[in-house]
């Protein structure tokens, strides 16, 4: 977790103002749209039954609409019915949010949706029996609190065994599984935790190379991390979760790489953005394709970009994800649209 009113980019940051629930966000500012398509495809369509399917290409496009707010290292997990939830993060200022916001990024809006009890940043969601759960986070220190939102309401619903910040938080298989992070201490924190109601937490394995800012994709009852940070240094390796708690090195990245996003679109897995290292952001993206595991370029972002919150939940067929805010180096309230046509 950045300190707070530090310049120290390998150590995370976040406070603000409080919204009130349901006020509508301020109108987006408007801007020139941006697209490219990327150098490679991924995925296919359903083609003639015989013939060769015609491969699907990437296109990334910068939105119109954007945040009422720049921010970075944000919670974020689905809603529903298309929309998604974004709370806390890191704004201006190095100081920690409690603000949310419900989106709807396919129409371009954006719903102020309360305050979290405790304002944090580097902070994970991951949505269990149908709600969201905030998990650890930091602000002037880790914390431990997993945050919930009753009704319109959020509150704190139960603590992680030990505070942890610059997570990852993946729901499988019915419970949610914590994987790396910081507790203020450690270098990097090896103990994989599960729960089945946020409150009650237990140890059911340990990664082989604990890290903080990893990149993750949930696929199927595993957990795909990609790189990460460790002792401020960015990491090739390639890590898969079992939903047992059971995780090994299956591959390696092209470069170092933490504070990335990553999305399956089809039958792969797009990496985006993040840092080679503590004081670079990169544009760059890449396909992996789990079965071979290997890595292939999928071409550039309109511009670098790390930390991001990555806004999907298969309701666009896999074919769609949008990347919200994150930090190109400095904080932005712009919106990226990933798909496959």
């Amino acid at each position: 977790m950045r300190r707070l009113l530090t310049l120290l980019v390998a150590l995370p940051a976040l406070a603000a103002s409080a919204c009130s629930g349901g006020t509508p966000a301020p109108a987006p500012s408007p801007s020139a749209a941006s697209s490219a398509t990327a150098g490679t495809t991924a995925g296919a369509t359903a083609g003639t039954p015989g013939q060769p399917r015609p491969p699907r290409h990437l296109v990334v496009h910068t939105v119109r609409w954007r945040l009422p707010y720049a921010v970075a290292r944000a919670a974020v997990g689905p809603a529903g019915d298309g929309r998604y939830t974004l709370a806390g993060g890191l704004l201006a200022g190095d100081s920690s949010t409690d603000r949310v916001l419900d989106l709807d990024p396919a129409a371009g809006t954006v719903i102020r949706a309360g305050r979290l009890p405790v304002p944090v940043h580097d902070t994970a969601g991951a949505r269990l029996g149908g709600q969201l759960l905030v998990v650890g986070g930091g602000n002037a220190s880790e914390q431990g609190t997993v945050q919930v939102r009753h009704g319109g309401a959020w509150t704190v619903a139960g603590h992680l065994p030990q505070p942890r910040s610059d997570l990852i938080a993946a729901t499988i298989g019915g419970r949610v599984l914590v994987l790396g992070g910081y507790d203020g201490t450690t270098t990097a924190m090896s103990a994989i935790l599960a729960s089945e109601d946020g409150r009650h937490w237990q140890q059911v394995g340990r990664l082989p190379l604990p890290v903080r800012y990893a990149a993750s994709v949930v696929d199927g009852r595993s957990v795909w991390l990609f790189g990460g940070e460790r002792a401020g240094v960015e990491q090739r390796a390639v890590q898969l979760v079992g939903a047992d708690g059971h995780a090994r090195v299956v591959a390696r990245l092209p470069h170092p790489l933490g504070h990335a996003a990553a999305v399956r679109l089809g039958d792969r897995i797009l990496l985006v953005g993040g840092r080679p290292s503590a004081d670079r952001v990169t544009a760059r993206m890449w396909w992996f394709d789990p079965s071979s595991r290997r890595f292939t370029p999928a071409g550039r972002l309109p511009r670098p970009l790390a930390d991001t919150a990555v806004l999907t939940d298969g309701l666009t067929d896999g074919l769609t994800a949008w990347l919200v805010g994150g930090e190109s180096p400095s904080l932005t309230d712009r919106v990226v649209r990933l798909s496959l046509r």
